[in-house]
């Protein structure tokens, strides 16, 4: 049972930061502003939407590497 609750925690936590791992894999130029508002408010429902919805929408930016 320890390794099924491990595995829980491991998925909900990269549940919990998809929008902050969308807006990495897309390299969004506003990508710590993400990340904050993820990890300040994403535990509001409004809140993780409107980090999930900014990396979806923010175009990416060419200069990062």
């Amino acid at each position: 049972m320890n390794g099924l609750m491990v595995l829980l925690i491991i998925f909900g936590m990269f549940f919990y930061l998809l929008p902050a791992v969308i807006s990495e894999i897309r390299k969004t130029a506003h990508g710590g502003a993400i990340l904050a508002l993820n990890a300040l408010l994403g535990w509001t429902v409004l809140g993780w939407l409107a980090a999930l919805l900014w990396a979806i929408t923010e175009k990416s930016d060419t200069t990062r590497g």
